[in-house]
């Protein structure tokens, strides 16, 4: 008893003109009817004028199927355009591969109908190349100028006269005429202007090729003569020593101004005046103190006066409106004073003139 069925199946199969071969599928429905997996060898068996190889199982054509299993087999078919029409039958045959001579099925005929061929197409008439022309007109173009340059450059033209132009303005007029190649040789020559052509080879007027190089006789720039530098006479320096009687730790007024000398140590700027009045006021300090003393001690001031306070422990006795004077000359010290001259060594004409 054979171990497959081929329950379903087509009765025919349908073609389809693809290129050059008349196409088509046939499905078959394969069950594998025992208890056990088998494997299957799947085969196209063809009846009448049909050939074996237009036929071919979709797949590999040996594959394992399950107990109880069913599978779809797809045989395609492709068969040459001109083939002639007719009608021949295939089959799908499954064969149990464990006993190949004695267990095997083939499934119900189907019929292949081959189609008569149709008339062959017209052929597809070509358009014209016009790209041809205009290759060929493109062409034609670039000889006649290639031609009318050969000519124009062989005939030559006539040279334009640049003698007694500059040089920079000569190559212009040439480059302007088609002369591109210009060559140039300076020559001396006192009496023309620097850069202005002297002569020129082709001569003005006569005719030459485009190509050809002209020759400019250029008028050399006039030579620099250097002059060598004069040595100034070196001047005698003297040396001007550092500001006398000037301490460099607190500096001196500048001018206009004195130190104030209230004190020992009292190093403020102030106008002659006010160091004429600070002496005086020292001069008059006994006289302005309470001769009992006071809250502040032997040096508090009768009434009407104040302690000066130019610097720590000024208690000479001024009035109010000169103690305000003297605080306005401490604030604006710094203002009014200058570093001490340092030693230095100038020129000597520079101590006899006005600026020195």
């Amino acid at each position: 008893m054979p171990s497959f069925e081929i329950p379903d199946g087509p009765t025919t199969v349908a073609l389809k003109k693809e290129g050059g071969f008349h196409k088509g599928n046939a499905v078959f429905g394969v069950t594998n009817k025992t208890e056990e997996g088998l494997t299957a060898r799947f085969s196209v068996q063809v009846q009448g004028d049909g050939k074996p190889e237009w036929y071919q199982v979709q797949g590999e054509p040996e594959r394992p199927v399950a107990a109880g299993e069913n599978q779809t087999v797809t045989v395609v078919a492709k068969i040459p355009a001109a083939t002639p029409p007719g009608q021949h039958r295939i089959k799908l045959r499954v064969t149990n591969v464990n006993d190949p001579d004695n267990d095997s099925t083939d499934s119900t005929a189907a019929t292949v109908t081959v189609p008569a061929a149709g008339p062959a197409a017209p052929p597809v008439k070509k358009p014209f190349p016009w790209w041809i022309l205009a290759v060929a007109g493109g062409v034609l173009v670039l000889v006649i100028g290639v031609i009318i340059a050969i000519v124009a450059m062989s005939g030559g033209s006539k040279v334009p006269d640049v003698v007694g132009q500059p040089y920079a303005e000569a190559v212009k007029a040439l480059d302007k005429a088609g002369y591109t190649a210009v060559k140039r040789a300076d020559k001396e020559a006192g009496d023309k202007p620097p850069e202005t052509v002297l002569d020129q080879s082709p001569a003005a007027k006569t005719k030459a090729k485009k190509t050809d190089t002209i020759l400019l006789t250029v008028a050399a720039p006039a030579p620099v003569v250097k002059e060598e530098p004069k040595e100034e006479p070196k001047e005698e320096m003297v040396e001007i020593p550092a500001e006398a009687n000037c301490d460099p730790a607190v500096g001196a007024c500048i001018d206009g101004f004195v130190w104030r000398d209230a004190g020992a140590n009292d190093r403020v700027c102030v106008t002659p005046e006010s160091r004429y009045l600070a002496a005086l006021e020292n001069r008059q300090a006994g006289a302005r103190r309470n001769p009992n003393g006071g809250p502040y001690g032997p040096d508090t001031c009768l009434m009407g006066y104040v302690w000066r306070d130019g610097f720590a422990n000024d208690h000479v006795c001024v009035s109010g409106e000169r103690r305000t004077v003297v605080a306005q000359e401490n604030a604006a010290g710094p203002s009014r004073s200058r570093a001490c001259r340092p030693s230095m060594i100038v020129p000597k004409s520079k101590l006899n003139s006005p600026a020195g």
